[in-house]
């Protein structure tokens, strides 16, 4: 039978980002249990979605992580394609916005469905070493300061489980000083000292930590956070955001708003989705309603 967005393929990246093969074998047999037609591809996500446009696919599933997810997005980004997600295992923030399963026989259930919502997707614009600019699609969130250095050190490590993250905080907290940042906002500004500002169109980052729970990714507005206190702060409060319980708090102002940029005296780090990109002077813009995403 096919499903009301056409048949659906589901897309296995290549590389240690994929979903377990297990949970996504599973999915199929789950899938065909409810007799809707689909099909395994394994490919680079980005290459993957451009081939199944050309072909005049409507429905593709990343079964993988975040940062295939966000691969994919740049490929399916305004146009009709339907884009789904089963993490599979792996971590994967934004979907975890949407709580969708990683459990194949819920996931399989969720896909047979026709719901679809539009999502907005950012672009992040960032300075390079060599003076050049850079543009990077923002799916779930993005980070200046010491957030960002954090994801620098930990690509350095080679996201080494449990010590590369660990490692990498615990580096960058020991080093990193709090600056002076200059952030100009559509409706509002800020300048004085702080040790990181988020830029979030999701609500988790970091693997699940409940970040900015009033983020919700199809209002057209960014979630904005400066971070002013000490600057352990992002750190020491990690048990309180696996609930979203650091908010309200003294040092993190908060503020809703569709375009930010960022300025500071010395370059600071900038990641997107949990990658190191670049560094400041930075610009964030939002582009409502992008992604047609299952839901």
């Amino acid at each position: 039978m096919l499903h009301p967005l056409g048949e659906i393929v589901l897309v296995v990246p290549l590389g240690r980002d994929a979903a377990e093969a297990g949970m996504v074998a599973e999915l199929e047999s789950e899938l065909s249990r409810r007799d809707l037609a689909h099909r395994r591809l394994t490919a680079a996500p980005v290459d993957a979605v451009r081939r199944e446009l050309a072909a005049g696919s409507g429905f593709v599933v990343i079964c993988g992580g975040q940062r295939s997810f966000a691969e994919a997005v740049s490929a399916a980004c305004d146009t009709d394609l339907v884009l789904g997600v089963f993490p599979g295992g792996r971590p994967h923030d934004f979907a975890n916005t949407f709580g969708l399963d990683v459990v194949p026989r819920p996931a399989a259930l969720l896909l047979s469905s026709d719901r679809v919502m539009r999502v907005d997707v950012g672009r992040a614009t960032v300075s390079r070493r060599d003076g050049e600019t850079s543009e990077h699609l923002v799916v779930n969130d993005a980070v200046v300061g010491l957030g960002a250095e954090v994801c620098r050190r930990q690509d350095r490590l080679g996201r080494v489980p449990r010590v590369g993250p660990l490692g990498a905080w615990w580096s960058a907290v020991a080093t990193y000083q709090a600056r002076h940042f200059d952030v100009d906002m559509t409706f509002a500004e800020w300048h004085d000292k702080a040790v990181q500002v988020r830029i979030a169109n999701g609500q988790f980052a970091h693997d699940g930590l409940h970040v900015s729970p009033l983020a919700l990714p199809d209002d057209g507005a960014w979630d904005v956070q400066v971070w002013d206190g000490p600057k352990h702060l992002p750190f020491t409060l990690q048990p309180k955001m696996l609930h979203g319980e650091h908010l309200p708090h003294e040092h993190i102002a908060q503020w809703r708003q569709k375009r930010v940029e960022v300025t500071t005296a010395k370059p600071t780090a900038v990641a997107v989705d949990g990658r190191y990109v670049g560094t400041t002077p930075a610009s964030f813009e939002l582009r409502p309603g992008a992604l047609r995403l299952k839901i």
